[in-house]
């Protein structure tokens, strides 16, 4: 049918941390406040500064 739209979903965006000290990647759910280059937070693995490295969105799966 001509008009039809499909409902688009949103995607759900994610923060990646990298540490500096032993290179750990992490990614978590999207906080208020997070950027590229965001420096402060600490490394679950060994304690270390970490760095966010991405922030990006992911699109759920297209059901079929």
């Amino acid at each position: 049918m001509f008009g039809s739209k499909k409902k688009e979903s949103k995607p759900t965006i994610y923060t990646e941390e990298t540490c500096n000290a032993c290179g750990e990647v992490a990614r978590r759910p999207f906080e208020e406040g997070d950027y590229v280059f965001k420096q402060g937070l600490q490394c679950k693995k060994c304690s270390s500064s970490t760095m966010v490295t991405a922030v990006y969105g992911e699109y759920p799966p297209e059901k079929t």
